[in-house]
């Protein structure tokens, strides 16, 4: 989630001023190059050449790169903030505990590692049936399951409403079978 003006520091302000007047030369430079001088002599037209491109002088050339790189560093420095702020800072010598140097789960690592801990607490077939549907990325059949597990389609019936009446799993109809959801 990106912070509120009020919850910035001092580098990120600086960085969103810089970005902001950045993106504005820029668009300035672009919409408004420098006007070309056309001499008319009587007999023909002198175009003044000391252009690039006969549109743009050297001096706005170095400005649009200069605008360029401020808005990419102070972009980047904007969108990985979180990301290199949120790294602990180890002093030489010292050690943090492991799982403060582990990265962050993603939402389905965390909902496994949430699942997992249900695992020990079912008893035997409702542990084969809720281990199918967890190697399933928490989403299967109801099919699936009876051919994975090769338990009786009744005892995995018996079971997943069981396990649907401890809050553990949902039932979905979809067509002519269930598709069971861990929760």
């Amino acid at each position: 989630m990106a912070p509120g003006i009020s919850s910035m520091n001092g580098k990120e302000l600086f960085a969103v001023v810089i970005f902001i007047s950045a993106v504005f030369i820029l668009g300035l430079k672009l919409m408004n190059p420098t006007p070309l001088v056309i001499w008319y002599t009587g007999e023909d037209y002198i175009i003044q050449s000391e252009q690039i491109g006969d549109i743009y002088t050297t001096t706005d050339v170095f400005v649009l790169i200069a605008a360029s790189l401020a808005i990419c560093a102070s972009g980047l420095y904007l969108l990985l903030f979180e990301q290199i702020h949120s790294v602990p800072a180890v002093p030489a010598g010292s050690s943090l505990p492991i799982q403060d140097l582990q990265p962050a789960f993603s939402p389905l690592e965390e909902r496994k590692r949430k699942w997992e801990t249900v695992l020990p607490t079912l008893k035997e077939d409702q542990q084969l049936i809720y281990q199918t549907i967890l190697d399933a990325d928490g989403i299967i059949p109801q099919s699936d399951i009876v051919e994975k597990t090769g338990l009786s389609k009744s005892n995995v019936s018996r079971s997943l409403d069981m396990l649907e009446s401890m809050g553990f799993i949902e039932k979905r109809r979809r067509g002519m079978g269930n598709l069971i959801l861990l929760k």
